[in-house]
């Protein structure tokens, strides 16, 4: 009569042993990262439905403010590779000169085409007169980037991000540290393009966490399964 034994060798339980523990820890990361977008899209949400505040130094990311002030056309920029419908233009960046901070904001005023010559910047020209704005704060991270050489040096300036650190380099006066995404109301406002709080749904995060969780279990069938030996 035969009897099964285990006896699945030390390489195949050293190769066991590895990629079940990777498997397990990425799921657990991608729940984890799932959890952390929950909590930006609950800020993001709530943060929506207040009434918007006057922007201060003690504003927050996602918070809605309104700022009384006039622009400062003489130094935007313009963020490159900024894709709409599938379109490449720029988003536009404009300093406002506020009465509540002694910090230049930079106003997100929307997108625009980039035209067929891309030597030719288009036409941002905007009203200097006193007006007040409403917006959303954000504060963008700098994500993967492959130069170092982020923003030109001409005016106006072309930006690959909208990072405030890498935006500093172009101005003399400090930057209140949040991008003020101006609501399509402004009268000045280019193509509102609609806030997207984050890059992936925490849905998206739970289905990859699925996918790590059932190679685990796959590969704890196979060691099982090879591991298992017949002997007289």
């Amino acid at each position: 009569m035969k009897k099964r034994r285990f006896n699945p060798g030390a390489k195949i339980t050293t190769f066991f042993l590895f990629f079940s523990i990777l498997f397990f820890a990425l799921g657990v990361w991608q729940i984890e990262r799932g959890q952390a977008k929950s909590k930006i899209l609950n800020s993001y949400t709530n943060a929506g439905k207040e009434s918007p505040a006057i922007l201060s130094d003690e504003s927050h990311k996602w918070q809605r403010v309104k700022a009384e002030g006039y622009f400062d056309s003489s130094n935007q920029v313009l963020v490159d590779n900024s894709i709409n419908k599938g379109i490449a233009g720029y988003k536009v960046l404009t300093p406002f000169i506020s009465n509540s901070t002694s910090k230049v904001i930079l106003v997100d005023r929307g997108w625009i085409d980039a035209g067929n010559d891309r030597s030719i910047l288009p036409s941002i020209d905007v009203n200097k007169a006193t007006i007040s704005i409403y917006g959303t704060l954000d504060n963008p991270e700098l994500g993967f980037v492959l130069s170092d050489n982020l923003i030109t040096k001409t005016s106006p300036k072309v930006s690959q991000t909208k990072n405030i650190k890498i935006l500093q380099q172009a101005y003399a006066q400090e930057l209140f540290p949040f991008i003020l995404i101006a609501e399509p109301t402004l009268k000045d406002s280019l193509e509102y393009i609609k806030i997207t709080p984050t890059n992936m749904m925490p849905s998206k995060h739970y289905g990859y966490a699925i996918q790590w969780f059932t190679m685990f279990l796959a590969l704890c069938f196979m060691y099982l399964w090879i591991g298992t030996k017949n002997e007289k």
